[in-house]
């Protein structure tokens, strides 16, 4: 099997807010970062060592979806809304139903929602974007859906 057929692809994805599985049209921002601290060894000026810094801040991540008439649970995703299950975002594959990769936050909380601007001169989708602050990704790669 060459490694052009073995590469995910990445359009199919689920993504589970709070133990409730939401259908959205884009996720960005899929990403966890740890700032590190360097401290340079007393006596010895050729060795550096990098110790991790508490948390400052916290991860961000984007949901968008168009918005429907009668959504209801996706109305509930207001700023200040704490999901205290967490967020869970399955890359599927195309076929079979096992996700080549999962990641995970065990807690989050909606810290900005937006709409796009309101046109009378133009006619579309109407799209909202979530931005829910997060404890931090983990990554988990299947092989077997790859």
């Amino acid at each position: 099997m060459s490694t052009q057929n073995n590469l995910a692809q990445h359009t199919n994805f689920k993504v589970i807010l709070d133990g409730v599985p939401l259908g959205f049209s884009k996720v960005s921002n899929v990403s966890a970062t740890m700032e590190y601290e360097t401290v340079a060894e007393g006596g010895l000026n050729d060795r550096v060592h990098y110790l991790p810094k508490p948390r400052q801040n916290l991860d961000k991540l984007t949901l968008e979806y168009g918005i429907a008439s009668g959504d209801l649970l996706r109305t509930t995703l207001t700023a200040g809304s704490v999901l205290s299950k967490g967020v869970v975002i399955m890359v599927m594959p195309t076929k079979g139903s096992i996700p080549t990769a999962t990641y995970q936050a065990d807690w989050g909380i909606v810290t900005k929602w937006e709409i796009d601007a309101l046109d009378a001169g133009k006619s579309g989708l109407l799209i909202k974007r979530v931005e829910i602050s997060h404890s931090g990704l983990s990554e988990t790669i299947n092989r077997i859906g790859l």
